[in-house]
């Protein structure tokens, strides 16, 4: 479910769901999962940038034709366990990473690029972290944005779930740049190029340094968020949610 391309030494890893949203399935986090590890093991490679295809979405979050069948059990658990094992997989690639953004990166998909070393995405792009009004608890995204952007920040991304456009994006930070459709992996591929010609060992290890406290917080929310996510299924509020966005596929 990853297309693989190499441009020189920069690895270009498309996931390629069947949908063009590219929800994540295991499947998917399982593939990406994979490349990511094997692009971090290949000397040829010197970074890695991560894409949703053209005219595509990079991720519109989990997939709902797999979560719809959560319960409030131990599958909500491997479930998390999933989530945090592939966004700290990101983290711990030691070479740079790069995540080009089009259409779509919400809930999960704005979660995992926060991932990266540096963001680029389109100007049509939108961010979106829309748990709480559709009932889903979201103490990872927490998590997430308080270590990268602040306590205020966070909570005014989370509690309004507003669409987040690319000038809001760049006024906050969540990405290092804004640029057209058709620039969007060309200047992602510049970024990685730019970085992957630092020093190696002075690169790897800074990175290693600053991303362990991430790795940690990510750790700490898991148990946490196991049991915020237990009671939400529980209530059914999801449910009814995804069965609102499936429709008839529900």
């Amino acid at each position: 479910m990853v297309i693989t391309q190499d441009v020189n030494s920069i690895r270009i890893l498309t996931m390629n769901h069947s949908s063009q949203h590219n929800p994540f399935s295991k499947e998917l986090e399982e593939s990406v999962k994979y490349a990511l590890n094997h692009a971090d093991g290949d000397d040829s490679i010197k970074a890695v940038v991560v894409y949703g295809g053209r005219d595509r979405s990079f991720s519109s979050g989990g997939d709902f034709n797999e979560i719809k069948n959560l319960s409030a059990g131990c599958d909500v658990e491997d479930w998390i366990d999933r989530v945090i094992d592939l966004y700290q997989c990101v983290l711990k690639i030691k070479k740079p990473t790069v995540a080009a953004v089009e259409g779509y990166a919400i809930g999960m998909g704005f979660q995992f690029a926060m991932m990266f070393d540096q963001r680029v995405m389109s100007e049509q792009a939108i961010f979106s972290m829309p748990e709480l009004k559709h009932g889903i608890g979201c103490s990872v995204g927490a998590a997430i944005l308080d270590h990268t952007h602040g306590h205020t920040v966070m909570k005014k991304i989370l509690f309004e779930c507003e669409r987040l456009t690319a000038e809001q994006c760049y006024a906050y930070k969540i990405v290092d740049s804004v640029v057209t459709k058709d620039n969007l992996l060309p200047i992602a591929i510049a970024k990685a190029t730019l970085l992957a010609n630092y020093p190696v060992t002075a690169f790897s290890n800074t990175k290693e340094y600053i991303n362990r406290k991430f790795i940690s917080i990510l750790d700490d929310v898991k148990e946490e968020s196991k049991s915020i996510h237990k009671k939400t299924f529980a209530k059914r509020d999801v449910q009814a949610h995804i069965k609102n966005v499936l429709g008839k596929k529900y």
